[in-house]
């Protein structure tokens, strides 16, 4: 399918699935977004149906793929076998921020990420990412109750980030992981979004804002201090005024995860959209 003929599909699709009961929409700073709920659609088409041709036009060249089990492909692994969707139809959930578009499916406690950025006049897909989560969540990492213990994130990473926008959103992130590490609900609550989801592999269900925030609530009254994980690795991607960080990260004594992270700017300040992490089995 050539570039041309597959902009011309997801014009002509676009206003039709607005139409479509099965579709949750959300704009955010844009209504360019809605081109890429067909492009989403035709991706889902392009997978079940094996069409390399298809995939080769949707698939970003930074594309990434990241499994339940935590098992990453880059692009071209994934053309040259191409692995089965998760929650291929499962009613889609759209947010759009401006050439971000971010798609989630979930059926019980399988969750898939799927992450779309406008290049040019055309949406590619640069990240899908699934999450299993467990059946009953895992209790916190306990931290040595001291203020210091938190070096890596909350004052040092392994990572420079390269433009201005990435700085602002690494310094916002780590504003949250030091609000986190001290159980500061206050600090906490302007870096995260109102629409803010925590989908983590350790949890048995996404956590909201007000859920994290009765989180750290809870956790202060016990005189427990959580220790944030270790960022290892990372790779962001600036879009403006949208940043995407797809990190690998260590828990103390636990496995190792990617962890997709998904900032956006309103007045002058960065906030958090989502944490969508995966654990490396």
């Amino acid at each position: 399918m050539k570039r041309s003929s597959l902009n011309c599909v997801t014009s002509a699709l676009a206003v039709g699935f607005l139409l479509m009961p099965g579709v949750a929409l959300s704009l955010g700073q844009g209504s360019d977004g809605l081109a890429a709920i067909p492009a989403d659609h035709a991706l889902i088409q392009a997978f079940a149906s094996r069409d390399k041709s298809a995939l080769n036009q949707l698939l970003d060249p930074e594309f990434t793929w990241i499994d339940a089990n935590g098992q990453s492909l880059p692009r071209g692994q994934v053309l040259e076998s191409v692995p089965e969707l998760a929650n291929a139809n499962v009613e889609p959930q759209f947010r759009t921020y401006d050439k971000v578009a971010v798609v989630r499916a979930s059926h019980d406690r399988r969750h898939v990420l799927r992450v779309w950025v406008r290049r040019e006049s055309a949406w590619r897909i640069l990240l899908y990412q699934e999450v299993r989560q467990v059946e009953r969540s895992e209790s916190p990492i306990p931290g040595r109750g001291v203020e210091d213990d938190c070096e890596n994130p909350c004052k040092s990473v392994p990572f420079t980030p390269e433009t201005q926008s990435e700085k602002e959103a690494i310094a916002s992130w780590q504003g949250v992981m030091r609000a986190m590490a001290k159980n500061d609900a206050h600090a906490y609550a302007p870096l995260i979004a109102d629409e803010f989801t925590a989908t983590d592999t350790h949890h048995d269900r996404p956590y909201t804002k007000s859920d994290r925030l009765a989180q750290i609530k809870a956790l202060k009254l016990a005189g427990a201090r959580p220790t944030p994980p270790e960022l290892t690795s990372a790779r962001m991607f600036d879009f403006g005024e949208t940043v995407m960080m797809m990190a690998r990260e260590q828990r103390p004594g636990a496995k190792s995860y990617f962890n997709t992270r998904t900032w956006v700017k309103r007045g002058g300040r960065w906030q958090m959209l989502f944490s969508f992490n995966t654990r490396i089995e």
